[in-house]
Protein backbone atom coordinates (compact mmCIF):
# COMPACT_ATOMS: atom_id res chain seq x y z
CA UNK A 1 0.00 0.00 0.00
CA UNK A 2 1.83 3.20 -1.02
CA UNK A 3 1.53 5.74 2.18
CA UNK A 4 -0.10 8.84 2.36
CA UNK A 5 3.78 11.10 1.90
CA UNK A 6 3.95 9.16 -1.46
CA UNK A 7 0.59 9.76 -2.65
CA UNK A 8 1.31 13.45 -2.06
CA UNK A 9 4.04 13.06 -3.98
CA UNK A 10 2.99 11.38 -6.97
CA UNK A 11 0.09 14.49 -7.61
CA UNK A 12 2.96 16.79 -6.47
CA UNK A 13 4.48 14.81 -10.06
CA UNK A 14 1.82 14.74 -12.41
CA UNK A 15 1.28 18.51 -11.50
CA UNK A 16 4.79 19.04 -12.32
CA UNK A 17 5.19 20.60 -8.53
CA UNK A 18 8.30 19.04 -8.35
CA UNK A 19 11.66 20.04 -8.11
CA UNK A 20 13.78 18.75 -11.06
CA UNK A 21 15.62 16.77 -8.71
CA UNK A 22 13.41 15.40 -6.85
CA UNK A 23 11.18 14.92 -10.36
CA UNK A 24 14.20 12.85 -11.19
CA UNK A 25 13.99 10.87 -8.19
CA UNK A 26 10.83 10.12 -8.32
CA UNK A 27 10.59 8.62 -12.30
CA UNK A 28 13.97 6.82 -10.97
CA UNK A 29 11.20 5.25 -8.36
CA UNK A 30 8.61 4.78 -10.97
CA UNK A 31 10.98 2.57 -13.23
CA UNK A 32 11.47 -0.12 -10.09
CA UNK A 33 8.07 0.50 -8.28
CA UNK A 34 5.38 -1.21 -10.05
CA UNK A 35 2.01 -0.37 -8.01
CA UNK A 36 3.87 3.64 -7.50
CA UNK A 37 3.96 3.64 -11.18
CA UNK A 38 0.32 2.28 -11.90
CA UNK A 39 -0.84 4.86 -9.03
CA UNK A 40 0.45 7.38 -10.78
CA UNK A 41 -0.82 6.42 -14.17
CA UNK A 42 -4.60 6.22 -12.78
CA UNK A 43 -3.40 9.59 -11.65
CA UNK A 44 -2.91 10.80 -14.62
CA UNK A 45 -5.15 9.14 -16.35
CA UNK A 46 -7.85 11.01 -13.73
CA UNK A 47 -6.30 14.39 -14.31
CA UNK A 48 -6.60 14.26 -17.76
CA UNK A 49 -9.45 12.79 -18.35
CA UNK A 50 -10.90 15.71 -16.22
CA UNK A 51 -13.24 17.89 -19.21
CA UNK A 52 -11.41 21.26 -19.39
CA UNK A 53 -12.98 22.54 -23.06
CA UNK A 54 -13.70 25.93 -23.46
CA UNK A 55 -16.38 27.17 -25.87
CA UNK A 56 -15.41 27.72 -29.16
CA UNK A 57 -13.85 31.60 -30.03
CA UNK A 58 -15.25 33.59 -32.96
CA UNK A 59 -13.61 36.00 -35.03
CA UNK A 60 -14.94 39.39 -34.21
CA UNK A 61 -17.21 41.05 -36.64
CA UNK A 62 -14.34 43.22 -37.22
CA UNK A 63 -12.01 41.14 -39.21
CA UNK A 64 -13.84 40.31 -41.98
CA UNK A 65 -13.70 44.32 -43.06
CA UNK A 66 -9.99 44.46 -42.42
CA UNK A 67 -9.60 41.02 -44.55
CA UNK A 68 -11.11 42.74 -47.27
CA UNK A 69 -9.06 46.06 -46.72
CA UNK A 70 -5.73 44.43 -46.82
CA UNK A 71 -6.65 42.05 -49.36
CA UNK A 72 -7.79 45.38 -51.86
CA UNK A 73 -5.26 47.90 -50.68
CA UNK A 74 -3.18 48.70 -53.53
CA UNK A 75 -5.01 47.63 -56.38
CA UNK A 76 -5.75 49.10 -59.53
CA UNK A 77 -9.62 49.50 -60.85
CA UNK A 78 -10.74 45.98 -61.74
CA UNK A 79 -12.99 46.21 -65.43
CA UNK A 80 -16.58 45.12 -64.79
CA UNK A 81 -16.07 41.81 -66.74
CA UNK A 82 -13.17 40.81 -64.38
CA UNK A 83 -15.11 41.91 -61.28
CA UNK A 84 -16.82 38.61 -60.42
CA UNK A 85 -14.08 36.92 -60.79
CA UNK A 86 -12.08 39.34 -58.14
CA UNK A 87 -14.88 39.33 -56.01
CA UNK A 88 -15.08 35.68 -55.23
CA UNK A 89 -10.87 35.55 -55.23
CA UNK A 90 -11.48 37.98 -52.34
CA UNK A 91 -13.76 36.12 -50.57
CA UNK A 92 -12.29 32.79 -51.03
CA UNK A 93 -8.98 34.45 -49.59
CA UNK A 94 -10.82 36.21 -46.56
CA UNK A 95 -12.60 32.93 -45.81
CA UNK A 96 -8.84 31.19 -45.41
CA UNK A 97 -7.87 33.96 -43.37
CA UNK A 98 -10.69 33.99 -40.93
CA UNK A 99 -10.76 29.83 -40.92
CA UNK A 100 -6.92 30.35 -39.99
CA UNK A 101 -7.18 32.79 -37.28
CA UNK A 102 -10.44 30.96 -36.06
CA UNK A 103 -9.00 27.48 -35.84
CA UNK A 104 -5.61 29.69 -34.21
CA UNK A 105 -7.86 31.14 -31.84
CA UNK A 106 -10.01 27.98 -30.73
CA UNK A 107 -6.32 26.23 -29.68
CA UNK A 108 -5.05 29.55 -27.73
CA UNK A 109 -8.12 29.91 -25.76
CA UNK A 110 -8.11 25.92 -25.29
CA UNK A 111 -5.02 25.90 -24.11
CA UNK A 112 -4.84 29.07 -21.73
CA UNK A 113 -8.39 27.63 -20.21
CA UNK A 114 -6.94 24.28 -20.05
CA UNK A 115 -3.26 25.85 -18.50
CA UNK A 116 -5.93 28.10 -15.64
CA UNK A 117 -7.99 25.06 -15.05
CA UNK A 118 -5.30 22.74 -14.37
CA UNK A 119 -4.07 25.62 -11.75
CA UNK A 120 -7.27 25.21 -9.89
CA UNK A 121 -7.54 21.44 -9.90
CA UNK A 122 -7.93 19.98 -6.57
CA UNK A 123 -6.66 16.49 -6.33
CA UNK A 124 -7.64 14.02 -3.33
CA UNK A 125 -5.96 10.63 -2.19
CA UNK A 126 -9.32 8.84 -0.41
CA UNK A 127 -8.00 6.34 2.14
CA UNK A 128 -9.46 3.38 3.91
CA UNK A 129 -11.60 3.69 7.18
CA UNK A 130 -12.30 0.33 7.25
CA UNK A 131 -9.95 -2.77 7.05
CA UNK A 132 -12.23 -4.76 5.14
CA UNK A 133 -11.18 -2.10 2.13
CA UNK A 134 -7.96 -1.75 3.21
CA UNK A 135 -6.61 -2.64 -0.80
CA UNK A 136 -9.17 0.18 -2.26
CA UNK A 137 -7.63 2.71 -4.35
CA UNK A 138 -9.63 6.13 -4.61
CA UNK A 139 -8.79 9.27 -6.36
CA UNK A 140 -11.20 12.44 -6.67
CA UNK A 141 -10.26 15.66 -9.49
CA UNK A 142 -12.19 18.14 -8.28
CA UNK A 143 -13.11 21.85 -10.30
CA UNK A 144 -14.90 24.10 -8.13
CA UNK A 145 -15.05 26.79 -10.59
CA UNK A 146 -16.59 23.70 -12.74
CA UNK A 147 -18.37 22.52 -9.76
CA UNK A 148 -17.79 18.97 -11.37
CA UNK A 149 -15.26 15.88 -10.82
CA UNK A 150 -13.65 13.05 -11.37
CA UNK A 151 -13.68 9.89 -9.42
CA UNK A 152 -11.37 6.79 -10.07
CA UNK A 153 -11.32 3.67 -7.84
CA UNK A 154 -9.64 0.68 -7.72
CA UNK A 155 -10.50 -2.91 -6.31
CA UNK A 156 -13.69 -1.72 -4.78
CA UNK A 157 -15.72 -4.84 -4.06
CA UNK A 158 -18.94 -4.65 -5.42
CA UNK A 159 -22.04 -3.28 -2.87
CA UNK A 160 -23.75 -5.57 -1.01
CA UNK A 161 -27.51 -6.88 -2.32
CA UNK A 162 -29.96 -3.51 -1.00
CA UNK A 163 -26.67 -1.43 -1.24
CA UNK A 164 -25.30 1.37 -3.37
CA UNK A 165 -21.36 3.14 -2.51
CA UNK A 166 -22.35 7.19 -2.01
CA UNK A 167 -19.41 9.44 -3.21
CA UNK A 168 -19.85 13.28 -0.35
CA UNK A 169 -18.14 16.67 -0.54
CA UNK A 170 -17.61 17.71 2.94
CA UNK A 171 -17.53 21.86 3.13
CA UNK A 172 -16.90 22.92 6.82
CA UNK A 173 -19.24 26.09 6.07
CA UNK A 174 -22.37 23.41 5.74
CA UNK A 175 -23.82 21.42 8.27
CA UNK A 176 -24.36 18.32 6.32
CA UNK A 177 -22.22 16.43 3.78
CA UNK A 178 -23.08 17.45 0.27
CA UNK A 179 -24.02 14.11 -1.77
CA UNK A 180 -22.32 13.76 -5.06
CA UNK A 181 -24.36 10.59 -6.37
CA UNK A 182 -24.37 7.22 -6.05
CA UNK A 183 -20.77 5.23 -6.89
CA UNK A 184 -21.42 3.85 -10.37
CA UNK A 185 -20.11 -0.02 -10.04
CA UNK A 186 -20.51 -0.10 -14.00
CA UNK A 187 -18.68 3.21 -14.62
CA UNK A 188 -16.03 2.15 -12.09
CA UNK A 189 -15.45 -0.96 -13.53
CA UNK A 190 -15.14 0.99 -16.79
CA UNK A 191 -12.25 3.18 -15.14
CA UNK A 192 -13.58 6.12 -14.27
CA UNK A 193 -16.93 8.25 -13.19
CA UNK A 194 -17.52 11.97 -13.28
CA UNK A 195 -19.71 13.15 -10.86
CA UNK A 196 -21.36 16.49 -9.81
CA UNK A 197 -22.83 17.38 -6.23
CA UNK A 198 -26.30 17.77 -5.61
CA UNK A 199 -25.82 21.62 -4.56
CA UNK A 200 -22.99 24.09 -4.48
CA UNK A 201 -19.89 23.66 -2.55
CA UNK A 202 -17.49 26.52 -1.74
CA UNK A 203 -14.82 24.47 -0.37
CA UNK A 204 -14.03 21.00 -0.82
CA UNK A 205 -12.28 20.72 2.39
CA UNK A 206 -12.92 16.88 2.02
CA UNK A 207 -14.24 13.80 0.02
CA UNK A 208 -15.84 10.46 1.05
CA UNK A 209 -17.40 7.60 0.13
CA UNK A 210 -20.41 5.86 2.65
CA UNK A 211 -22.03 2.56 2.44
CA UNK A 212 -25.70 3.62 1.86
CA UNK A 213 -29.19 2.24 1.23
CA UNK A 214 -29.98 1.54 -2.55
CA UNK A 215 -30.84 4.38 -3.75
CA UNK A 216 -28.82 6.58 -1.54
CA UNK A 217 -29.51 9.46 1.17
CA UNK A 218 -29.66 12.65 1.80
CA UNK A 219 -27.03 12.73 4.14
CA UNK A 220 -24.89 9.85 5.31
CA UNK A 221 -26.51 6.83 7.13
CA UNK A 222 -23.86 4.26 6.75
CA UNK A 223 -20.47 3.77 7.56
CA UNK A 224 -17.94 5.91 6.04
CA UNK A 225 -15.35 3.11 4.20
CA UNK A 226 -13.40 6.02 2.37
CA UNK A 227 -12.14 9.69 3.43
CA UNK A 228 -9.04 11.91 1.78
CA UNK A 229 -8.58 15.20 1.46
Amino acid sequence: MIDDDKQQEAIDYVLGELSPEADAAFENELASDAELRDFTWKLTEAYASLPLATDAARPGPELFSRVMMATNSGRRPIFFSALPWALAACLAIALLVMSLVYSSSRRELAELSRRDAIAHLQIASLQAQVDAYAKVSAIVVWSASRQRGLLQIQSLPEPEPGHDYQLWIIDPALKNPVSAGIVSFPKLRAGSMEFTPDRTVATAEKFAVSVEKTGGSAVPQGPIILVGQ
